[in-house]
């Protein structure tokens, strides 16, 4: 059996973390029931990427590149070549698999690129009309203009999870879908190696030093939240200030998102670092080279509280039973997060220049933070008490497969 696998960004952890979950959890379904020969292939860019994805997953799961053209190359040319091959990937795809699986998620938006939308829109539409195509564990939307008719037309054919109970009723609401199902993120399922202790014991004796911690995400994604590159440091600079100076507790500097050149954590990160003191600088640790997502997610869930922007950061420390503060740019977090662990209260909306240039959105993560931590003991009990819940959903778009 032939599975092929969309959207896999090995760089990005939460990705990686949703490609390990759903790879890992249908081999044992396949496995159980009897299930032979079973391959996934997958679109990453090169064997290194490939490697990545390998080493993330146990042994014995046979898992390949589609190699139908170069997706390395950058630029004109490689636009280019992408919507050359178009036609080309549709019939391999519709031939060459059992089913096609389009992990979530929030591609299916209009928050990114449009090129990139509309030729996967009209790609999906034309493979659906052959060949088994599940999108899981999605967010999609809001739509307006010309993507309304858009989504409409090409994936009426295709079978939708979505990962939020918004998100569900949005769609249907919205357009006509009869293959509709309400599911949730596949990344708060357990992930390969999280709970292997002699790797954990490895990583924490490479990070020695982590012991009384605050993870802090900041996103790479800058532009999702402001225009102003200089605001949006010097805001997470102050939280990193008063988590040193008046908490008194060390930060981790996490970067979730790496190798992504219009988005890459590291870079946001390195602008931080050059803002902050010496005396901060000591006290906090950074981690901005390509780790594995299982020990993203240990070194998540060994802080006292995550604040982040990029929410699959904030599904691992919930999956680990840390609280998450998010700073959100998109209705995913409220769907996603906010609603399911009744967190919504340490979420807090922050897309726009407005919100940014009155210089206050340290004040409110910081409020929020504070909260949590006044209340921690009975957030992660209730976290642990949904978590269960929802990874029920989360796996049920998966047995469904079969």
């Amino acid at each position: 059996m032939k599975i092929k696998l969309f959207y896999i960004h090995p760089t990005n952890y939460g990705n990686l973390m949703m490609a390990c979950a759903f790879i890992k959890y249908y081999a044992d379904q396949a496995k159980q029931k009897g299930i032979k020969n079973l391959e996934f292939y997958l679109d990453v860019l090169d064997d290194e990427e490939l490697e990545r994805v390998k080493k993330s997953l146990p042994e014995g799961i046979k898992v390949y590149q589609e190699k139908l053209y170069n997706r390395k190359r950058r630029g004109i040319i490689g636009k280019v070549e992408k919507l050359v091959n178009i036609p080309r990937e549709i019939i391999y795809n519709r031939k060459k698999y059992d089913m096609c699986v389009v992990l979530g998620g929030d591609c299916i938006s209009q928050y990114y690129s449009t090129q990139v939308f509309v030729s996967d829109m009209l790609k999906f539409q034309k493979i659906s009309k052959k060949q088994k195509v599940y999108l899981l564990g999605q967010t999609m939307g809001p739509f307006s203009g010309y993507a309304v008719d858009l989504v409409s037309r090409c994936l009426k054919d295709c079978m939708i999870y979505v990962r939020d109970h918004d998100c569900y009723n949005y769609l249907q609401e919205k357009f006509q879908f009869t293959k509709l199902h309400e599911a949730r993120d596949l990344a708060f399922l357990d992930i390969p190696f999280q709970n292997d202790e002699n790797k954990k014991k490895k990583l924490l004796e490479k990070y020695t030093a982590l012991t009384k911690y605050i993870t802090v995400v900041p996103s790479g994604a800058r532009r999702q939240y402001t225009s102003d590159t200089e605001t949006y440091v010097n805001e997470y600079k102050k939280i990193i200030e008063y988590i040193i100076g008046d908490l008194k507790t060390d930060v981790l500097l996490l970067a979730h998102v790496i190798h992504v050149s219009d988005s890459n954590d590291k870079i946001i990160i390195d602008k931080i670092m050059e803002e902050l003191e010496p005396c901060y600088q000591e006290h906090i640790h950074v981690v901005d080279q390509l780790i594995f997502p299982y020990e993203a997610r240990i070194l998540l869930g060994g802080g006292l509280a995550t604040i982040t922007g990029r929410m699959h950061a904030a599904v691992s420390s919930i999956n680990m039973g840390t609280v998450p503060i998010c700073l959100s740019y998109s209705v995913k977090f409220k769907g996603v997060i906010g609603d399911d662990f009744g967190l919504n209260d340490y979420i807090y909306q922050c897309r726009g220049d407005e919100i940014w240039s009155d210089g206050c959105v340290h004040d409110e993560v910081i409020n929020r933070l504070n909260m949590a931590l006044q209340n921690r003991e009975q957030l992660v009990s209730q976290i642990e008490r949904e978590l269960k819940k929802v990874q029920k959903k989360s796996l049920l778009q998966i047995e469904e497969l079969f």
